[in-house]
């Protein structure tokens, strides 16, 4: 039976479309390894036994519970052999990262190392134990403490001893500023060439993503290719990740220190990122199997390289769906999208020269399709908006909802839908041929631009932009019968990297997909319409847009339906208690608009002035009951003024036990010193200092000479500080970490 032109075009883009679903499904974690697995083999469920042992209750820093977790650390450390020490500091918020109120506080790193045969540097396998107070910390980062400690269980049980030095790096005071990272940086001593395996998450599901790298991060990138079973990384995402994205981790406080990092993150299920109910039950086994996998594998292939090495320059590279991780040089994507251009321009002339369209008609095609880019882009963008206008309760979240899915398809339909309807009045304008043809050229001017632009980021458009330039340019030199077939195979790497460049950024967060998912449904969705050439429908064709458009209002209607708060999946809320004690007077203070539960404490409005400074992007406020609440305490120790400059010597206590205690000024320091540690540059507002010590810190300071105002605070989490209007809070309502309970005044006899 022969297939009409018709059926056949259908086919071969419906086999197109599974290709690109079933790439993207092949990027997600499956299955993981029993508690009995060989002992020599990383076992996930022998990981969530470190997972449940440290992440049951919240666990910051200044906390007995984080004394516990450190504790148990380092005793299990101690029992797999390594050579385990708990060393104390003072961490400050990374200096290149720039902070009005710079972020300081006592830290406690635990460190602990393997000796190599031959050392040539150290592999530093790193994560962070401490947690935000808002949750247990069971994914971030409980999973990447269990991933690093099943990993050298593992290396131990398998009786070799790698060559180079492998450091056990458990840092401290991550959740409050990279603290930690950057005090054992800060303390130097550490060695020297080092590769960091660093283990993240921000959420509780999807692939671990390494999307993040020091540069160049050739040779890095040859190591994991050569190694790692779960590469899941491309050159796009770490070139973005490293110019554009204002996350940061350990990352940005080792890499200043000479040593070359690896990022490991998952992003996936963001709704429980730092939330009450990231806890073990919210672990995905299959994500810790493929991180301890990949952190395994690497200690093998880094533990026995020369570390000393030098050179290398940047790749480009992406991952292949149920495949490796593949690298080519950089003048190779340069040479592709050259190629490229030079092949739709032969395709061009062809068309002309049959007379399927004119140039003309194929130039306003393609101006057509980037029109079309932007328009998909806001259309997502608008989307979003609207469902947070319908669903307030979203604006709390740090990312996405408990329950993104259909949301994500809503995107993904509604992306797809202006690709289509684009493509709709492109043919009717232009005609088929030049609706393909252009459309093509718009991606290969835009793969050209991108490779100048950015050559390692550009193999997302390139790669699979060659190729349908090529089957594209070959349906003009093969029987008719073989035109289709050719054509489909030849947009098989189009199917692909649409897969896997859409739905795991996807998971990542939806709030981004206008700006990372969009343009890839529309240019690389784009390139599989040509199969369609034959089987689009003569008539009625509108139907097809408004079919989709339909489907996306359902599928977010799904999506809100679907995602109602309860009890298991609760509601985040901000509030803040700032207690005045000069005034005797307090208040309620929240960064985000009046809510359900939060109604009943702020309404929108003006704070008073001398707290707005500490909540410079409040909303919200309102009267609030004055508590017995002891304030911080400020001695002045000495004052002394010499060549105009007025140094001030002060300690700092918090005589309620708060878990940070601040300095705020207004007057321009010169030069300022916490804790026994120089604060250089000095921050332009005053410090926090987190965990201090029941006996208080030290602070000297010098100024201009003349008068100088300073208020001092100090912070403790609000549920901690049972005040009865919190207690009968409903059960479906959290709060966010920033929920604290502040007691501030001014320092007296200055």
């Amino acid at each position: 039976m022969r297939l009409g032109p018709r059926l056949s075009g259908f086919l071969s883009f419906a086999l197109l479309v599974a290709i690109a679903v079933g790439s993207a499904w092949a990027l997600q974690p499956h299955g993981h390894r029993p508690e009995s697995a060989p002992r020599d083999v990383f076992s996930a469920e022998r990981a969530m036994r470190v997972v449940e042992s440290i992440a049951t209750q919240p666990h910051p820093v200044g906390t007995a519970e984080h004394d516990r977790v450190r504790d148990h650390l380092v005793d299990e450390l101690r029992k797999l052999g390594l050579d385990t020490e708990i060393r104390p500091g003072v961490g400050r918020y990374p200096a290149a990262l720039g902070r009005e109120v710079l972020g300081i506080g006592r830290v406690d790193n635990i460190v602990a190392r393997i000796r190599g045969t031959a050392s040539t540097g150290a592999v530093y396998l790193v994560a962070h134990y401490d947690s935000v107070p808002s949750g247990p910390g069971a994914n971030d980062d409980g999973v990447g403490v269990a991933a690093v400690l099943e990993a050298v269980r593992a290396l131990r049980e398998g009786g070799t001893t790698p060559r180079n030095d492998i450091v056990v790096l458990l840092t401290d005071g991550e959740e409050i500023g990279l603290l930690g990272a950057e005090a054992f940086v800060a303390a130097g001593g550490y060695d020297r060439p080092g590769v960091v395996i660093n283990h993240e998450a921000r959420g509780a599901g999807g692939p671990p993503l390494l999307w993040r790298t020091t540069r160049p991060d050739g040779p890095l990138i040859a190591s994991v290719a050569a190694a790692a079973p779960h590469p899941n990384t491309d050159s796009l995402s770490t070139a973005l990740a490293g110019d554009m994205t204002s996350s940061t981790t350990d990352f940005a406080a080792l890499q200043p220190g000479g040593l070359r990092v690896l990022d490991w993150a998952f992003a996936g299920r963001s709704a429980y990122y730092h939330n009450i109910f990231d806890d073990p039950a919210h672990v995905d086994p299959a994500v810790v199997q493929q991180m301890g996998d990949n952190t395994l594998a690497l200690i093998g292939e880094f533990g026995n390289q020369d570390l000393t090495a030098a050179g290398g320059a940047d790749r480009a590279y992406f991952q292949l769906p149920f495949g490796p991780l593949v690298v080519v040089p950089v003048w190779l994507i340069v040479a592709l999208a050259i190629l490229t251009v030079l092949v739709v321009g032969w395709t061009v002339v062809q068309v002309r020269r049959t007379g399927e369209a004119s140039i003309g008609r194929v130039l306003g095609s393609a101006a057509t399709a980037f029109v079309a880019v932007p328009i998909a882009m806001a259309a997502t963008y608008g989307l979003w908006e609207a469902v947070l206008a319908v669903r307030p309760d979203y604006r709390g979240l740090f990312v996405d909802p408990y329950r993104p899915e259909l949301y994500d398809l809503a995107v993904l339909v509604l992306s797809a839908t202006v690709a289509v309807a684009w493509y709709a009045l492109a043919r009717r304008l232009f005609g088929p041929t030049a609706a393909a043809v252009g459309l093509l050229t718009c991606v290969a001017l835009f793969g050209a631009a991108a490779t100048a632009l950015a050559p390692t980021a550009a193999q997302i458009v390139v790669i699979p932009a060659v190729a349908a330039a090529l089957g594209v340019a070959l349906t003009f030199l093969v029987p008719t019968a073989w035109r289709l077939p050719v054509l489909t195979v030849f947009l098989i790497p189009a199917a692909v990297f649409a897969g896997t460049g859409t739905w795991v950024p996807l998971q990542a967060g939806i709030t981004g997909a206008p700006f990372l998912i969009t343009p890839v449904v529309v240019l690389l969705g784009g390139l599989l319409l040509p199969a369609l050439t034959h089987a689009w429908p003569k008539r009625r064709t509108a139907l097809i847009p408004l079919t989709g458009l339909v489907l996306t209002v359902a599928l977010t209607a799904a999506g809100s339906a679907v995602d109602r708060v309860d009890d298991r999946h609760p509601q985040t809320v901000q509030l803040a208690y700032a207690l005045d004690a000069d005034k005797g007077a307090a208040q309620w203070i929240s960064r985000l608009e009046p809510g359900r539960f939060t109604d009943r404490f702020v309404h929108t409005g003006p704070l008073d002035p001398a707290l707005a400074v500490l909540w410079p992007d409040a909303v919200a406020s309102g009267t609030a009951p004055t508590q017995p609440l002891a304030p911080p305490t400020a001695e002045i120790r000495s004052d002394t003024t010499t060549s105009g400059l007025r140094t001030i010597q002060l300690h700092l206590a918090s005589p309620r036990g708060a878990t940070a205690v601040a300095l705020r000024y207004d007057t321009p320091v010169t030069s300022l010193r916490a804790a026994g540690r120089d604060l250089t540059p000095v921050p332009t507002k005053g410090f926090q200092f987190a965990a201090p010590p029941p006996q208080g810190i030290d602070v000297e300071l010098t100024a201009p000479a003349g008068p100088l105002a300073l208020r001092v605070a100090d912070y403790s989490w609000l549920p901690d500080a049972g005040f009865d209007a919190l207690r009968n809070r409903p059960s479906d309502i959290f709060f966010r970490q920033d929920s604290t309970c502040v007691v501030v005044t001014s320092v007296r006899g200055l």
